[in-house]
């Protein structure tokens, strides 16, 4: 739950600051992948730039994503929260 969480936050930030090229952007690729241990990755990038990329498990997950300027944000997120950092 907490990975779906985190993309949908993503994706809606994402949403949030996006012009009208932005909102014709589509999907270009997607992928998910999870093992039986429940260790999962996933992303995926838009026409316009967008991309995000998670992996991670129970314990926490870490990932980034690029916004359209090509800002790069990477983070963490676990039981002591959500900790991004800025390139």
């Amino acid at each position: 739950m907490l990975k779906f969480t985190l993309i949908f936050c993503c994706a809606l930030l994402a949403l949030a600051c996006a012009n009208e090229d932005d909102q014709k952007a589509e999907l270009t690729s997607s992928y998910q992948k999870q093992d039986e241990l429940g260790n999962f990755e996933n992303g995926f990038a838009t026409s316009n730039g967008i991309s995000i990329k998670a992996a991670g498990n129970v314990n926490g997950v870490q990932g980034e994503y690029v916004l359209p300027d090509g800002k790069i944000v990477k983070y963490r997120a676990d039981s002591t929260g959500f900790h991004p950092i800025v390139d």
